[in-house]
C-alpha cells in the first residue's frame, strides 16, 4: 500500500471518528502527520499529485470543521487547529 493509500485511509478513519463524536485519536493524527512527511518526499520532484490524494486535501478542512460545531468550544479549536495543520501540510505539497 502507498503512503497516499494509506494515508486517505487513515484520514477517513480519523474524520469518522470526530464525526461519530468519539473525540480526536491523537494517534491516528500523529500517523497522519508522518504520512503527510512521506508523501512530501513521495512528490517532491513530482509536477502532479495523485487525483485521489488532490480531492482528500481539498475536502479536508470543510470535513474536519463542519464537525466541530458538535463539540465544546475547548475540542471545537482543537479540532479547527488540527485541521488548519493538516491543511498547511497539504498545502505545502502542493505548492512545492
Amino acid at each position: 500500500m502507498t503512503n497516499t493509500d494509506l494515508f486517505i485511509e487513515k484520514f477517513l478513519q480519523f474524520d469518522l471518528q470526530i464525526r461519530e463524536k468519539a473525540g480526536i485519536d491523537y494517534q491516528l493524527y500523529d500517523e497522519l502527520l508522518t504520512l503527510l512527511y512521506l508523501i512530501s518526499i513521495d512528490y517532491a520532484n513530482q509536477d502532479v499529485i495523485p487525483k485521489k490524494l488532490a480531492d482528500v486535501f481539498l475536502d479536508m478542512w470543510g470535513a474536519l470543521t463542519s464537525s466541530a460545531d458538535m463539540y465544546d468550544k475547548t475540542m471545537r479549536d482543537e479540532i479547527n487547529h488540527i485541521a488548519d495543520n493538516l491543511c498547511n501540510k497539504a498545502r505545502n505539497i502542493v505548492c512545492s
